[in-house]
């Protein structure tokens, strides 16, 4: 009998939801290779501690549809960039091709080597009724000439017992919804409260209506609609936020500039959206089109905080406020870095390691980070262009579902964020003047005592290396002899297990 309980308490032990890391490998980018035909992207691996970011050779880049899933274990069994679905070793799997495909596709983006649009529009989930089964879940815009595009919530489901375990796309882009008034991005889900079944949220436009649906074993059920509570227009709510559930699956929160931030409280077992709460991040007079562009929302790991990136700022909003307008905390602004283009702060993910990602819109070199988002106000350690990638991200991070919603531990602070030899850690440099004619000094942070110094032009890369020997407290420098532009002046510490640098840029003017 002792050895019967034993075999029970091992399986129920494994079984926990605990063990689950579908979100644990991530992969993105898009740049070409020497031969400018290959495509070289990157992969994070946070099985690793600590984590690792390591070039990858794509079959295709990605824009903003991006998404994954690893097994219990962290593996990585398939990801898609909206176009393909493709095997952990970087191969087109079968049948994986034109996901997505349809006129709109065929008209205007007609490139699935880049990719597909949109940066909340797909996400995996595993099958409810099959331990090897994942459904695709997608949307695409579907057009006919001479009338209205419509948005299509489309499914595509991969089996991982074919093709000797490395998967196969038995079916794909079977539609469950259509609409004209489909909002773009938003898309998200939340597993049941029986830790099996999946709820999936969208809302649309032109409307107050959320959708629901019911992933279970019998495949996607239509739910009845639900009243946002609120009045989302088409020509400014549409693709220009996101919206994620809590880490524990008892709130939902959707933002973007326009409309500003809307909570609710959700329940696993019924799907129901309830309580509605609207939280002013910006006055109306003070949203700049040019500036706030795209809106982001992420939860802290411990459900505490939400965090609303705009394009131009980052706030922080306190739930634990009894009046939650008064929980809302500004934290930082676009510095205005260029890496090389515009790094503003755009798209936020929480991350297994407990942090926050956030990638800048464009074609950037480099990723912010929330340190410490469980941590009241600027506390939370926001680093702008914390993070040098290896090559070019296209402006999106994976979409994932959460996890982990049923275990005690959201994500594991273990996974040390001290990254491989081809990424540093940014902290900021300090120089005076700028902008300037030429001369400059630096402070050099107390605990830098030797290294290198490099000047880097946006355009056209280092144009500047030297050694710095011995320690100082300032350090002069003259860069008139360069033309006029944008600068990015950079510390790297000679020992530095920790994968820091110092950096700052500058504005040089004639």
């Amino acid at each position: 009998m002792r050895f019967i309980f034993l075999f029970v308490f091992i399986c129920c032990i494994q079984g926990l939801p605990g063990q689950i890391k579908g979100d644990y490998i991530w992969v993105g980018g898009i740049q070409y290779g020497s031969d400018g035909q290959s495509r070289i992207g990157f992969t994070f691996d946070f099985n690793q501690k600590p984590v690792e970011i390591e070039f990858t050779e794509l079959y295709w880049g990605f824009q903003r549809n991006i998404t994954s899933i690893s097994d219990d274990d962290g593996n990585l069994l398939f990801y898609s960039n909206g176009r393909g679905v493709f095997t952990p070793d970087h191969q087109l799997m079968p049948n994986g091709a034109g996901i997505n495909d349809g006129e709109w596709a065929n008209i205007f983006w007609d490139y699935p080597q880049y990719g597909f649009p949109g940066p909340q529009d797909i996400l995996v989930l595993p099958d409810p009724g099959n331990d090897h089964g994942y459904y695709l879940i997608h949307k695409a815009p579907f057009y006919r000439p001479g009338e209205l595009t419509m948005i299509e919530i489309r499914m595509s489901y991969i089996d991982m017992t074919l093709d000797s375990g490395m998967g196969d796309v038995v079916f794909k882009n079977e539609y469950f919804y259509s609409g004209i008034y489909l909002m773009s991005a938003y898309l998200t889900a939340i597993r049941h409260q029986n830790q099996k079944d999946w709820w999936i949220i969208q809302p649309k436009v032109e409307d107050s209506t959320f959708l629901t649906f019911l992933l279970d074993e019998t495949g996607i059920h239509s739910m009845e609609d639900q009243n946002t509570g609120y009045f989302f227009d088409k020509f400014r709510s549409s693709a220009s936020g996101t919206a994620r559930f809590s880490p524990d699956g008892t709130q939902y929160a959707i933002y973007n500039y326009y409309d500003q931030l809307h909570l609710y409280d959700f329940d696993r077992e019924t799907g129901l959206l309830s309580n509605h709460r609207m939280v002013k991040i910006y006055e109306p007079e003070e949203i700049d089109r040019e500036q706030h562009n795209f809106g982001s929302v992420e939860w802290s790991p411990n459900g505490r905080f939400i965090y609303c990136s705009s394009g131009a700022d980052l706030f922080q909003v306190d739930t634990w406020e009894e009046n939650l307008q008064d929980g809302v905390r500004f934290i930082d602004s676009y510095n205005g870095a260029m890496d090389p283009f515009p790094s503003r702060l755009y798209l936020m993910v929480q991350a297994p390691d407990c942090k926050i990602y956030m990638t800048p819109a464009s074609g950037s070199y480099s990723l912010h980070v929330i340190n410490e988002p469980d941590k009241l106000g600027t506390d939370c350690d926001f680093v702008q262009g914390a993070i040098k990638l290896p090559n070019s991200n296209s402006g999106g991070l994976p979409n994932f579902p959460r996890f982990r919603v049923d275990e005690e531990e959201k994500c594991d602070p273990t996974i040390s964020s001290v990254f491989g030899q081809a990424v540093y850690y940014r902290r900021d440099l300090k120089v005076f003047p700028n902008p300037t004619s030429g001369p400059l000094t630096l402070e050099i942070p107390e605990n830098f005592t030797k290294g290198t110094l490099e000047i880097i032009d946006i355009r056209a890369g280092t144009v500047h290396r030297q050694k710095l020997d011995h320690p100082q407290e300032h350090f002069s420098l003259d860069i008139g002899h360069l033309p006029a532009g944008l600068y990015h002046i950079e510390l790297y510490p000679e020992e530095n297990p920790e994968r820091i640098f110092y950096g700052v840029q500058v504005v040089l003017s004639k």
